[in-house]
């Protein structure tokens, strides 16, 4: 059986897309679909347990964010296997699910399987990463650094969050997602411990596409992009400890140096995208010095929120 779980956080039109777009594609086993909402407070509940009765629908007290909220999930699913999916995900009617569930059924070395995300229009969406939690990786940033170098990827090292298919087996026995996490870098952590501990592969397979409305399950704003740098230092101290932690910040320092001397070469739109990552990366300066201490030392944490 195939547990699909879906977090919904007043988004009750994507969510009842998401179902619709499920239950209209391929999917030659039973499985179940279940909502995990995240203390919506609107009339998601009616709308998406109305048009589909057999949903199973969890209700948070609080917005939980995306790992603790898909803990909770896997904690009411009955399948052996769990697909995650973001409430603004599309499957679609010519694609077989079974592509996916029989590789991962077939061998046992694989962890997590990811799929061809497409945009809206049938263009190409980022759909995985690679070098996760390196100075390779981080380097990335730096203007000069990559003009001379034109780095190349090494390793694939995760997929996206907005579809992860993987054993619940596995999921349970690494505890789920790391819950100091609220939204952003917990399916790399994840990931990574996926890697690290159980020695499995995370596998993109481009065979099968879905739509993803990129954003559409969270707000593009200068929020998400201070949470996403604070959760991204701490996915760094969480894969490398307080050496690489204070280390990423050091290259992430030097970026902006040089990239500031090299301002002059860049275009309008690099501009932009640099100027709004350095603004949101210094409006929380203050909380980069107390991660390593708190998320290491500290019982009963609260999970990072910008």
């Amino acid at each position: 059986m195939l547990s699909i779980i879906i977090i919904n956080y007043k988004t009750p039109e994507l969510t009842l897309r998401c179902i619709e777009s499920i239950y209209a594609s391929v999917i030659d086993v039973s499985f179940e679909v279940i909502v995990v909402d995240n203390d919506s407070q609107d009339n998601s509940k009616e709308k998406i347990t109305h048009s589909f009765p057999s949903v199973k629908w969890i209700s948070n007290t609080y917005n939980a964010g995306f790992g603790r909220a898909n803990n909770l999930g896997v904690k009411h699913a009955k399948g052996e296997f769990i697909l995650l999916l973001n409430s603004d995900m599309l499957l679609l009617p010519d694609q077989n699910l079974n592509v996916l569930l029989n590789r991962i059924k077939d061998n046992s070395k694989i962890g997590i399987i990811g799929c061809k995300l497409l945009n809206e229009d049938g263009s190409f969406q980022k759909s995985y990463y690679y070098d996760i939690g390196t100075i390779k990786r981080a380097l990335r940033n730096n203007i000069l650094w990559y003009k001379l170098t034109k780095p190349k990827p090494q390793k694939l090292d995760a997929v996206m969050g907005s579809f992860m298919l993987f054993r619940k087996s596995d999921f349970n026995t690494l505890g789920g997602f790391d819950e100091d996490f609220f939204m952003y870098a917990e399916e790399l952590e994840l990931c990574m411990r996926f890697q690290r501990i159980l020695e499995k592969k995370i596998i993109y397979d481009e065979r099968y596409t879905a739509i993803h409305k990129h954003g559409g399950s969270s707000v593009a704003s200068n929020w998400s992009i201070q949470q996403n740098m604070l959760s991204n230092a701490l996915l760094h101290l969480k894969l490398n400890g307080w050496t690489g932690y204070f280390l990423y910040h050091f290259v992430f320092h030097f970026n902006i140096i040089t990239n500031l001397v090299l301002w002059f070469t860049l275009g309008d739109h690099q501009k932009q995208s640099y100027s709004r990552m350095y603004k949101a990366y210094l409006s929380h300066y203050s909380q980069y010095f107390k991660i390593p201490f708190y998320y290491s030392f500290k019982q009963n944490r609260k999970f990072l929120k910008a």
